[in-house]
């Protein structure tokens, strides 16, 4: 940004919350998606394990319920989740092929549950435009 803006360029961005992105990852699609990036078959297994088996229960005052399994998602709070979340979202919409060629200034970028699409133009109003037709193009 700090490059766009020397070149007299605008920046502007959008940032989508993924509401409880860790918590609704598909953990087999997880599994599969590490499979695909050729990692090793033990470290999956060994991944496969961590996610199996965990589960949450409720106290409220001095009643707690019997635990639950938890189905889905990743542990919040683990150092390992951010790079799983990371795995699993690779595919994330790019736009690739659906913006016009004036359009190219935009940039997506990831972070654990984060994540910011960027449009620098040399005039704002242009800028605002290209972000807009970007969130058009956003699945909903």
């Amino acid at each position: 940004m700090a490059a766009e803006h020397n070149q007299g360029r605008h920046t502007v961005g959008i940032f989508p919350d993924i509401e409880k992105a860790f918590d609704r990852v598909w953990r087999s699609g997880l599994l599969r998606e590490l499979v695909n990036t050729q990692i090793p078959p033990a470290l999956v297994r060994t991944v496969a394990s961590f996610l199996k088996g965990r589960s949450f229960y409720v106290t409220v005052e001095d009643a707690t319920l019997d635990p639950r399994p938890i189905c889905a998602g990743i542990p919040q709070g683990s150092c390992l989740s951010p790079g799983f979340n990371a795995v699993f979202t690779d595919d994330i919409p790019t736009l690739a092929g659906q913006l016009q060629d004036w359009e190219a200034d935009v940039v997506l970028a990831l972070y654990a549950d984060d994540s910011v699409y960027l449009v620098s133009s040399r005039r704002a109003d242009l800028a605002v435009f290209t972000l807009q037709r970007v969130l058009d193009l956003l699945p909903n």
